[in-house]
């Protein structure tokens, strides 16, 4: 019961700073001068960050 807890207590601080420092970091950066594929490569890191939340999710109902 205490991994469980555990793991629901780092699901939620991790969802936290994600969603206010990661995401909003990776939006707020300044890519005018950067190529297609740069931009490209630099927004799939906030899907590849929430898959890697949900992969947490699943794996602390251990549904992995």
């Amino acid at each position: 019961m205490a991994n469980f807890i555990m793991g629901i207590i780092s699901l939620t601080i991790g969802v936290v700073i994600l969603a206010n420092v990661f995401i909003a970091t990776v939006k707020d950066q300044n890519t005018s001068t950067w190529s297609t594929a740069e931009i490209a490569l630099w927004g799939l890191l906030t899907l590849v960050s929430i898959a890697g939340i949900l992969y947490g999710v699943l794996n602390v109902f251990g549904l992995n």
